[in-house]
């Protein structure tokens, strides 16, 4: 199949469309509780530097969203916003704390 009807067809995918429906609400649902425990404004940046420092904050983003690992909750962010590891705030985590209790 050429290009354009593999993106056609799966532009019309009913399951990634109710996928897609249901995640990307999910998602920012999280993301506005991570800032309202934190009491502050935040970006992505700092949700996914929250994230990366707390296990509770996964834990909660997976069963929320229904993830099976940390290294997939983690790429749910990467993927949401590809810029993330542009980041100093996260380099510098990432730096700092070179093997992560990541499963």
């Amino acid at each position: 199949m050429s290009v354009p009807i593999k993106s056609n067809l799966a532009a019309t995918d009913p399951v990634k469309i109710a996928y897609s429906n249901e995640y990307s609400p999910l998602f920012l649902k999280f993301c506005s509780l991570v800032c309202i425990i934190k009491n502050k404004k935040m970006n992505m940046a700092n949700i996914f530097l929250c994230v990366l420092k707390e296990q509770e904050l996964r834990d909660v983003f997976k069963s929320l969203c229904e993830v099976d690992s940390d290294y997939e909750a983690l790429k749910c962010f990467l993927d949401y916003d590809p810029t993330l590891h542009r980041s100093k705030y996260i380099r510098n985590y990432l730096q700092e704390n070179p093997v992560l209790n990541i499963t």
